[in-house]
């Protein structure tokens, strides 16, 4: 059984239980039409030129041209279901590490409007570069998680040992997209030294108190170190 057609004139609730499962319907029509096209980025069988998340969507392309009729497509599904892609928001990076040849003065156009070129874009947190170098993203991780251990010792001075590292558990070990990183990078050396001040800072230890006791005191595994210190 199936209801009559009506029309919906609102958009979808923003935070609502069902947004996403109905946007996922309302978009899929779009990725079957990128996917049959033709064009774009595939890994063996499989198409990996439109990947979407929620309401992001990636497009990846081997060349100009496929970039330019996988938005043609994209244009035309804007048209036809009346949705609006914002060009201000949307980015273009040319990942060519390998060779000379390159694309940076092509000009890429969704619904009319130009999509800026750059060199970096943070994506769900994840700083990613066009030269495919995870140092930049670890940096900011790093930095990001000193200061949030700042905030936990800042705002919870008085609380007892366990209960700040329950906090520090919390809001200072999110670390999305960590599993994108190049484990041969010399910055992921520089992240774990911080984690492992932060957690002598937590417990209120000596800053000589070896590391391999601190898995004992917290009960969790280790992180991955490159070198002990």
């Amino acid at each position: 059984m199936s209801s009559e057609y009506f029309l919906a004139t609102n958009g979808m609730k923003q935070g609502g239980v069902l947004s996403p499962v109905l946007f996922c319907i309302y978009i899929d029509n779009l990725l079957v039409r990128l996917s049959k096209s033709g064009v774009g980025c595939y890994i063996g069988n499989t198409f990996v030129g439109a990947l979407a998340y929620a309401d992001d969507i990636v497009l990846v392309a081997p060349s100009a041209s496929a970039m330019r009729r996988l938005l043609s497509i994209c244009d035309d599904f804007a048209s036809e279901y009346s949705i609006l892609f914002n060009a201000t928001k949307s980015k273009c990076m040319v990942i060519s590490p390998y060779t000379h040849r390159s694309v940076q003065y092509c000009e890429f156009v969704v619904q009319g409007k130009p999509i800026k070129f750059v060199s970096s874009y943070v994506h769900f947190g994840h700083l990613i570069t066009d030269k495919l170098d995870d140092s930049c993203d670890i940096s900011q991780r790093r930095c990001d998680f000193i200061g949030q251990v700042n905030n936990v010792l800042c705002y919870f001075p008085k609380l007892c040992s366990s209960v700040k590292y329950k906090l520090f558990q919390s809001y200072c070990t999110s670390f999305y997209g960590c599993e994108l990183w190049d484990l041969a990078c010399d910055r992921i050396n520089n992240f774990c030294i911080a984690r492992r001040k932060g957690v002598r800072r937590i417990w209120n230890i000596p800053p000589d108190t070896h590391c391999y006791l601190l898995p004992l005191l917290c009960k969790c595994l280790p992180m991955y170190d490159a070198d002990v210190q």
